[in-house]
C-alpha cells in the first residue's frame, strides 16, 4: 500500500511539472487599463467604506475655512501610530486573516485631564466627556495610549510599567523600556479592553498609573519626565510653550454598531512577498500606483492626505508545490486532470495597510481610518 501511494504521488508530481511548464508564458498586460480600473475601483471603495452613496458636495465658503487644530492633531497622531505599527511586525496569529472591519473607523483624540496631585504618576481621563463625544451605539475598535517620556535615570535604560488604577487597587497592563540615549521616547500602549471597561463603569473619571519596575518607594521621584505636562504651574511664555507640546492622550477608533465585523485581531504582517515590480518584472509583484484625489478622482472634499500610494498586484503566477500553499497543490492536480475547469493562480494582495483621511462632509470635518487601502505585499493564490 505504501509503495502504491508513493507511485501515485510520483505520477501526480511528474504530471504537475509537465503541466506547469505550459504556464510559464503569458500575454502582455495593458498596465494603463489596469491603472484606470484600479482608480475607479478605489473611488467606489472609499465611498462605500464611508457609507456615502455619492460624493459629498463641497461648500466653497466652508472649504476655505481653517480646519480646526484639534482635528489636524488627531490626523497627525493617527498617521504617526500607523507608521509605528507598519514598522513593527505583529506576530500574533488570528483565526481568519481575511476578516476585517470593512467600514471606516472614526478617530477621536482625548488628552489627559491634568491634576494637581501626582500629575507625573497618574494619567486621568474624563469619561463623561468621552462618552458625550463618542455617543451611543458605537463599537470600540482600537484604543492606544500615547505619551512622550524623557528618561533621566542613572542607568542606560529603565522599564516603565503601566497600571489600570481603580479605587485603591491597581492592575498591571504593560511595560515599555525607555532609553537614556533617546532624548524623547515615544511610547504607545494598547488599552482597548481597559477603555471598554471604563465605559461600562459609573465613575466620571478614570486613570492610569505609571511606575518604574522594581521601585516600591512611592515617595521617590521618578527618573523620567512626561512631555506636555505643566508640573510647576508655569505661566506666560513657558505655559504657552508647554500647551503646544504633545500631551499624553488616547486615540480611539470606533464605528457604528451596524458596521461591525467579527474581526478582533490585527493582521499578521509578512514580508516574504513584498517584491516591487520593475520594468522587466513578469512574476507576481507590487506595482506602484499613486492616487491624487483632485487630479485622478476630481475630489475636493478630502483635505488630507492630498493623495496616497494605493498600489496594486500584477504579474503571472506559476503553480508552486510547497507545504505553504496547499491551495496551489489542489488546483494544480485538479487542473491537470480537468483542463479548462479552473483558472491558474492569481496575483492578489496579501498585506494591506490602513489609510487615515481628514475630510469634509455634512458641513463638518471628520477624521476616519479606512482599512485595507494600501497594498504592501502580494501573493499567488
Amino acid at each position: 500500500m505504501r509503495v502504491e501511494s508513493l507511485l501515485l504521488a510520483l505520477q501526480c508530481l511528474l504530471g504537475f511539472v509537465h503541466y506547469s511548464r505550459a504556464l510559464s508564458t503569458c500575454s502582455p498586460l495593458d498596465l494603463e487599463l489596469i491603472k484606470r480600473k484600479r482608480i475607479e475601483a478605489i473611488r467606489g471603495q472609499i465611498l462605500s467604506k464611508l457609507r456615502l452613496s455619492k460624493e459629498p458636495e463641497v461648500d466653497e465658503e466652508e472649504e476655505v475655512k481653517n480646519i480646526p487644530a484639534e482635528l489636524i492633531s488627531v490626523y497627525n497622531s493617527t498617521m504617526e501610530l500607523n507608521e509605528e505599527q507598519a514598522a513593527t511586525p505583529v506576530h500574533q496569529t488570528i483565526e481568519d486573516p481575511m476578516e476585517e472591519e470593512y467600514y471606516a473607523k472614526e478617530v477621536h483624540k482625548f488628552a489627559i485631564k491634568q491634576m494637581k496631585e501626582n500629575p507625573d504618576k497618574f494619567l486621568w481621563f474624563n469619561i463623561t466627556d468621552i462618552n458625550h463625544t463618542l455617543g451611543l451605539n458605537r463599537i470600540i475598535s482600537q484604543v492606544e495610549l500615547r505619551l512622550r517620556v524623557e528618561y533621566t535615570g542613572q542607568e542606560s535604560e529603565g522599564r516603565l510599567e503601566l497600571y489600570q488604577f481603580t479605587g485603591n487597587k491597581s492592575r498591571y497592563l504593560e511595560s515599555r523600556f525607555i532609553s537614556k540615549t533617546i532624548k524623547v521616547n515615544l511610547l504607545s500602549f494598547d488599552v482597548t479592553q481597559t477603555f471598554k471597561d471604563w465605559l461600562h463603569r459609573s465613575e466620571a473619571e478614570q486613570r492610569f498609573q505609571l511606575q518604574m519596575a522594581d521601585n516600591c518607594d512611592t515617595l521617590k521621584l521618578f527618573p523620567f519626565k512626561i512631555t506636555g505636562l505643566n508640573l510647576k504651574g508655569e505661566r506666560g511664555d513657558k505655559k504657552a510653550l508647554l500647551d503646544n507640546m504633545p500631551r499624553p492622550h488616547i486615540l480611539v477608533m470606533s464605528l457604528p454598531l451596524d458596521g461591525h465585523s467579527s474581526s478582533k485581531s490585527r493582521r499578521k504582517r509578512q514580508t516574504e512577498t513584498d517584491r516591487v515590480c520593475t520594468e522587466k518584472s513578469e512574476g507576481c509583484c507590487v506595482r506602484s500606483l499613486y492616487i491624487d484625489f483632485r487630479k485622478d478622482l476630481n475630489w475636493k472634499w478630502i483635505h488630507e492626505p492630498p493623495g496616497y500610494y494605493a498600489n496594486y498586484c500584477t504579474g503571472s503566477c506559476s503553480y508552486v508545490w510547497s507545504s505553504e500553499n496547499k491551495y496551489s497543490q489542489v488546483l494544480a492536480l485538479y487542473r491537470h486532470h480537468n483542463p479548462g475547469a479552473s483558472a491558474q493562480p492569481c496575483c492578489v494582495p496579501q498585506v494591506l495597510d490602513p489609510l487615515p483621511i481628514l475630510y469634509y462632509v455634512g458641513r463638518q470635518h471628520k477624521v476616519e481610518q479606512l482599512s485595507n487601502m494600501i497594498v504592501k505585499t502580494c501573493k499567488c493564490c
